[in-house]
């Protein structure tokens, strides 16, 4: 087995060289915040990063003689072990599979500062992975803390978020951010190139993988037909916008489905905005009138309801109240600006 040295997926090449650096500087933060878009390889990139801390390649000889092997090699034991998630310096944390909602508890945080108390088994630094690690719940968050601010030497804790801003100030401030773009164009292409991937389908996956692999899996139509409805809804009186939020409520991930919508669309309002071209591009002319009524101080209030609607999402809470909220907020804001 070997392990492509520029990276596990296409793109993110200045965040390698970037951490890299650090690593070879031995000024690598303790905790890094990866946060960008779903579906871009955040995640694989941690394991990846886990792999290279830990790989046990000869590295490049001072004389010249053999070829140089770069790290992570994928060959040595670290890494096949962390490729199989069997190593145990190396632990990935997900939201509890007994819980109803995608929660880390505070009984997995608690886990985690016992955990970094143990000796290492081999590794040259033991890794935790938290993934969402928006999922942690408050109590969880809290307990981390004083672990995440002063870990014990050689433990890298490394949270992976497509929705930072949900995370709370305490855990941000003690880590150091690290942003994930989303793939170009090209990489898109070439991702997608022995994928049978529809062209169609890149184009509003918004450079991302994950995205793109939904939606070849059937996800396109139903939700382009949730965005047009969504669309439909928006800026007509109240009793149209909530009776979308009804039918919306009794779909399956109906309303997971509506914000990241909203989330895209509000992102592509920023986009035009600072005159960039917008992931739907086919509604640029629709989101025009987003621009007018949103830019910029209504952007920050609908991210702060779109913040309080993902809390409540978590927490179980019906799909129509976590909805409703938002797009009374979002008609509010685009009263004043004719259609």
């Amino acid at each position: 087995m070997s392990v492509d040295p520029q990276g596990p997926l296409l793109g993110h090449s200045a965040v390698r060289a970037r951490l890299t650096r650090a690593v070879s500087l031995h000024r690598l933060h303790h905790c890094l915040l990866f946060e960008g878009p779903e579906g871009v390889g955040k995640f694989t990139y941690a394991k990846h990063f886990a792999m290279e801390l830990n790989c046990e390649a000869a590295p490049p000889s001072m004389f010249g003689g053999g070829r140089p092997v770069e790290k992570p090699c994928g060959d040595c034991d670290p890494c096949r072990w962390i490729l199989a998630g069997t190593h145990p310096d190396v632990t990935i944390v997900q939201p509890d599979p007994e819980k109803a909602t995608a929660v880390i508890t505070a009984a997995q945080a608690r886990s985690i500062v016992n955990g970094v108390q143990l000796q290492r088994h081999s590794a040259r630094h033991r890794v935790f992975i938290l993934d969402p690690a928006d999922a942690l719940n408050e109590e969880a968050a809290n307990a981390l803390l004083k672990t995440l601010e002063e870990p014990p030497d050689r433990t890298q804790f490394i949270l992976v978020t497509a929705r930072p801003a949900t995370l709370l100030q305490t855990v941000r401030s003690r880590s150091q951010r690290v942003r994930f773009g989303p793939l170009t164009d090209e990489e898109m292409a070439t991702w997608a190139l022995h994928r049978g991937i529809d062209a169609a389908i890149l184009k509003t996956a918004g450079g991302s993988p994950g995205r793109a692999l939904a939606l070849s899996g059937g996800e396109a139509v139903a939700r382009l037909a949730a965005l047009d409805a969504l669309c439909g809804a928006v800026g007509q009186p109240l009793h149209v916008l909530f009776a979308f939020s009804e039918a919306t409520a009794k779909s399956d991930g109906g309303a997971e489905q509506v914000l990241e919508i909203l989330e895209e669309l509000l992102a592509d309002t920023v986009a035009l905005a600072a005159g960039r071209t917008p992931t739907h591009v086919d509604r640029a002319a629709y989101l025009s009138r987003w621009v007018r009524g949103l830019w910029p101080d209504g952007i920050g209030r609908l991210q702060m309801q779109l913040a309080v609607a993902r809390d409540r999402l978590r927490l179980n809470v019906q799909d129509r109240i976590v909805l409703e909220p938002v797009l009374a907020q979002l008609n509010l804001e685009l009263s004043h600006v004719p259609a």
